[in-house]
């Protein structure tokens, strides 16, 4: 079983401070629930369609410098909604052999459905980066 060092995200754009918080708590219990070592986490106030964001950044260094190996968020969508730039995201964690889990959602079928499934396949015959299944609870 591999030892997952997670780095937990929660985005949202709306002003419910309360409500982001709760999501960046949700994924954190459901990061202990499964056992993973929560290195760090962040959340953040900004829209999905944003590519320059500070915290995003900073969990993507963490992941370039192999400080966590794995990023946990509620939705595929909470890391944005731009497909442009969510196949930039999991390009790069693809890259650094990270691995993203999802916890509210089945994160094979939302890449199916964004069409990013085959896309990722396709890029050097790697292996997709979505084999951490969401479990129920």
């Amino acid at each position: 079983m591999t030892e997952y060092k997670v780095w937990a995200f929660a985005r949202s754009a709306a002003s419910n401070l309360p409500a982001l918080e709760e999501q960046l708590a949700d994924v954190m219990r459901e990061a202990d629930r499964r056992g993973y070592i929560i290195v760090n986490s962040c959340m953040e106030q900004k829209y999905g369609t944003e590519f320059w964001r500070p915290d995003l950044f900073a969990m993507l260094t963490a992941v370039q410098q192999g400080r966590v190996n794995a990023v946990m968020v509620q939705s595929l969508d909470r890391l944005s909604h731009d497909i442009a730039t969510l196949y930039r995201i999991l390009r790069f964690l693809q890259n650094y052999g990270a691995v993203l889990i999802t916890t509210e959602t089945n994160l094979r079928y939302e890449l199916y459905l964004t069409g990013l499934d085959a896309r990722l396949l396709r890029r050097h015959n790697r292996k997709p980066i979505y084999y951490v299944e969401c479990e129920e609870r």
